[in-house]
């Protein structure tokens, strides 16, 4: 596989398409200096108008294809006891060895909700120092890491970008152990396909720098409040290295944290806008932000962690 040929990953619902659009527009943008990006998108379900803007939204890019891969054949494998609403498009990411080629050693898996703001050039060509994945640490509690048999002093990484060699993944059988290790849960796992993900590969990936996947709570939480409320005993990044980060990303991953997703009106993320200035160039130009639609308990507690320390 050339190191100029890079593959990406992305599961999406019809929901998400959008935002799947902006992201796809980011990365193209922003890497143009690779000869070929082929982008392989899960599909659950994307409807055919939202398809055809995405692949208008690649065609813009003379280095880039895009391959709809159906999610239909492979849902029928997962027996979960889900207790709270998330995509079941997120666990596609269990069924890539299956899904993807045999012949592709490695691949770029990125959530939907993310903007890629740099080349990621030195990303694909990272030394994973024979691990299964690249990944970043994340910011979770004890308890977290106890529910899928991690200890506390264990690092936790956010599954939203995966750096993955396939072919150890594949050797390793890691498709299977992760189905394996949802049944061993009765189906319900806590952050679901995330948490598999940690349970199964305890202490067997390599943390990529912050910059790769940096989450909106080290824009929310100061670096002392992330400290104190998540009680991390697993040594995080350094304060640097977060501030480095937050100056320079690489790819600005928008998970909730506190507040809402850029395509909400009431948004607290101080990068919100990179989100409307990609989509006023994609098929989506027309988008308006939706209405936050969060139950009053939850916006309470958002505003509780965001402005009480204690």
């Amino acid at each position: 596989m050339g190191k100029n040929i890079m593959n990406v990953l992305f599961s999406s619902d019809d929901k998400y398409a959008q935002h799947l659009g902006v992201a796809i527009y980011s990365l193209l943008e922003h890497n143009t200096a690779f000869n070929k990006i082929t982008i392989y998108i899960v599909d659950n379900d994307i409807s055919d108008i939202n398809k055809q803007k995405l692949n208008k939204t690649a065609d813009e890019f003379d280095n880039a294809e895009i391959i709809f891969l159906p999610f239909n054949k492979w849902k029928n494998k997962l027996h979960l006891n889900m207790k709270w609403d998330i995509s079941i498009s997120s666990y596609a990411r269990l069924f890539i060895a299956d899904m993807l080629p045999d012949d592709i050693d490695q691949v770029l898996y990125m959530d939907c909700d993310v903007i890629i703001c740099e080349s990621l050039e030195n990303l694909w060509n990272t030394d994973l120092n024979n691990n299964v994945l690249g990944a970043v640490q994340d910011t979770v509690n004890d308890k977290t890491k106890e529910a899928v048999g991690l200890l506390p002093e264990d690092k936790y990484f956010n599954a939203g970008i995966l750096l993955i060699d396939l072919k150890k993944w594949r050797k390793q059988n890691i498709g299977i152990k992760c189905l394996k290790f949802i049944e061993e849960k009765n189906g319900s796992v806590g952050h679901h396909d995330q948490g598999t993900l940690n349970g199964v590969l305890n202490g067997k990936w390599y943390r990529l720098p912050l910059k790769y996947n940096l989450m909106t709570i080290h824009y929310i939480f100061s670096y002392r409040k992330n400290k104190k409320y998540f009680k991390d005993h697993s040594n995080f990044y350094l304060y640097d290295d977060i501030e480095n980060a937050k100056l320079h990303p690489a790819i600005l991953h928008y998970v909730p944290s506190f507040t809402t997703r850029p395509w909400v009106s009431n948004c607290k993320h101080p990068k919100k806008n990179l989100y409307w200035n990609i989509i006023s160039k994609t098929p989506w130009i027309d988008a308006k932000p939706e209405k936050d639609k969060s139950k009053w308990y939850v916006k309470l507690i958002n505003f509780r962690y965001r402005k009480l320390y204690w």
